[in-house]
């Protein structure tokens, strides 16, 4: 019979103990999977920096285990679930049954509302992400009106705003000053002028009870880019890139005026007035 020398007897000790290491070290690696929802706003299946949905709850399942959990998303619309071994797992979110209904996005053409995850050695960790838009109640959307119409009933903005002013960037102004802007010409290329038309438009479309779930994004940064800029003193140049930005910022504001959002033109002038 054949004698292992003291030498060979370490070396094959040394081995199996490598070995054994090994193979409890790759049993106990473990992922993650984290994630969040988002608000669609406009239902374009994009997280365009959009608010986050709290109080959602997600499920997880593995296919290979009997492994499952559940959460809810946070304050911040985030989720995770730690520790994971490796593996392929199914998540799932849980939309509540409401009148009018969530609608997911994204993923897009999803409507098992699932979406698989596969962690594996050199991919531990998975982020995913879940959109939803909610189709709005038209009853309780309000309507809006066009900068025309503001700018031509006076009137009409003295009741609505009564003695209190309205911001265009950081400066405030009152009904009687927002109709001197009105009546600032937009030709000339100031793109200052058009935006705080627009800008005046849809804030006192909110005010007459128009929804700005999808505008108010809009409406700050419209105050942001004018910021202490003043109407009728300052020029911002269309083709300046502070000025490509305001004539952006206008359009969109423009197109909610107009009733071209989910929110629709008021049916007559006096409506909600």
């Amino acid at each position: 019979m054949l004698k292992m020398s003291k030498n060979k007897k370490w070396f094959f000790l040394l081995m199996t103990l490598l070995v054994a290491t090994f193979a409890i070290s790759a049993s106990a690696v473990t992922g993650s999977i984290t994630g969040y929802k988002f608000n669609d706003l406009n239902g374009n299946g994009v997280d365009n920096s959009e608010p986050r949905l709290p109080g959602f709850t997600i499920t997880i399942q593995a296919t290979t285990t009997t492994y499952t959990g559940q959460t809810v998303t946070d304050a911040n619309g985030a989720f995770s679930f730690e520790g994971l071994p490796l593996g392929t797992y199914i998540v799932c979110e849980q939309l509540p049954v409401v009148v009018p209904p969530w609608i997911p996005t994204t993923p897009a053409n999803n409507p098992s509302l699932c979406i698989q995850v596969i962690l594996k050695g050199k991919v531990p960790d998975a982020i995913v992400k879940f959109g939803n838009w909610h189709e709005p109640d038209e009853q309780d959307l309000g309507c809006t009106l066009t900068q025309g119409y503001w700018k031509n009933h006076e009137a009409v903005v003295v009741v609505l705003l009564g003695s209190s002013e309205m911001a265009l960037g950081t400066p405030t102004y009152t009904a009687s000053e927002l109709d001197t802007i009105f009546g600032l010409p937009t030709s000339g290329g100031n793109a200052l002028i058009n935006l705080a038309h627009q800008l005046i438009a849809a804030k006192l479309n909110v005010l007459n009870g128009a929804d700005d779930t999808q505008i108010a994004f809009y409406i700050a940064l419209a105050d942001s880019l004018i910021g202490n800029l003043v109407p009728g003193t300052d020029v911002v140049t269309s083709s300046s890139a502070l000025g490509q930005s305001m004539v952006n910022a206008a359009a969109t504001l423009d197109n909610f005026n107009q009733g071209l959002t989910i929110v629709p033109h008021c049916d007559n002038e006096t409506k909600n007035l």
